[in-house]
């Protein structure tokens, strides 16, 4: 008698990769609106959040990627916030989630080789070790998209290249 098994995951999350089109052009025009938000300390960080109103521009600028996310989800977007978060030599950002529904979007505005990307803890511990990491590799130009729940940090930077990201959380909402 042979004893059959399979073995799979109960449960995975998806994150949501894009690579930017014309991205050099779409970054200086958001950078553009950007300047008008500067970014004060906070925490261990620079950032416009709470003080930023691009919402509107962001969608504007960077619609070729927005319809593609529109069409991944088969849902209207629903943008509830963004802002620019800038991080010099040194700082560093804790680990945080941004909701408990809805999603986390990252565009990597300027990165230098070596400045550390955001890394996602996995929500559940790993039986051998406790904690998975993961720290996708990304470069300017580059967006991800994950669950908002999903807890995330960024190491501190330890080149004196700064680093610029732009995040946005977004709900979607059922076209049907």
């Amino acid at each position: 008698m042979d004893i059959k098994f399979e073995i799979q995951p109960v449960f995975k999350i998806d994150f949501f990769k894009i690579k930017s089109i014309n991205f050099e052009n779409k970054r200086n025009e958001i950078e553009d609106v950007l300047s008008e938000y500067p970014e004060r300390p906070f925490d261990n960080f620079k950032s416009n959040r709470n003080k930023a109103k691009i919402n509107d521009k962001l969608l504007k600028i960077f619609a070729d990627e927005f319809n593609l996310i529109r069409a991944r989800f088969n849902s209207k977007i629903i943008l509830n916030r963004a802002w620019s978060i800038t991080y010099d030599k040194g700082d560093y950002h804790v680990p945080h989630n941004h909701s408990s529904h809805g999603y986390a979007g990252i565009i990597y505005l300027r990165m230098g080789k070596k400045s550390p990307a955001t890394t996602y803890i996995q929500p559940w511990n790993n039986e051998r070790d406790q904690s998975v990491l993961y720290t996708p590799p990304v470069e300017a130009g580059d967006i991800m998209i994950v669950p908002q729940f999903l807890m995330h940090y960024t190491t501190p930077n330890k080149t004196y290249i700064k680093k610029r990201i732009l995040s946005f959380d977004f709900n979607v909402e059922s076209d049907l």
